[in-house]
């Protein structure tokens, strides 16, 4: 739900020159997401969006040139960091280098995969919480995918 609002929030703002908070509210809500300003603050700063002048005096949301990198910057990131990923129940148990967990844990969050609740690294260890167990087999499927890719 997060991601598929994220690519909404920027579509939105690539096509219209959107200059509020308000704007994007209003337009994820005729898209049937029932959010809080606060909610769209979070999806403003998790998506690095930034204000641009235009025009005379007008402002409006853009998308900075690391916001269109950063995913495959945290996917190399998190690639080259992990040896496994297994799951038990409704955790992921994902192995990696020894000193690589943190920064392939990092990685992961900024990726956002749907269903997952929080995660927890260690050395060499991550564990990510789902809230379902459909939820588990997506992200499994979602990491594999992306290590072969």
């Amino acid at each position: 739900m997060k991601k598929r609002r994220h690519e909404l929030i920027l579509e939105f703002i690539k096509n219209n020159n959107v200059s509020t908070q308000e704007e994007i509210l209003t337009m994820l809500s005729s898209n049937g997401f029932n959010v809080t300003q606060a909610t769209i603050s979070r999806d403003i700063k998790e998506l690095k969006l930034v204000k641009e002048h235009y025009g005379k005096n007008e402002t409006r949301y853009a998308m900075t040139e690391k916001t269109d990198n950063n995913n495959d910057n945290f996917k190399t990131i998190f690639k080259r960091s992990t040896l496994s990923v297994d799951s038990a129940m409704n955790i992921v148990v994902i192995k990696c280098y020894p000193g690589t967990a943190n920064a392939a844990c990092m990685a992961l969050e900024n990726i956002h995969f749907e269903g997952v609740v929080g995660t927890l690294a260690g050395d060499d260890t991550i564990f990510v919480v789902c809230r379902e167990m459909n939820a588990t087999n997506l992200v499994i499927d979602s990491i594999n995918a992306m290590l072969k890719g």
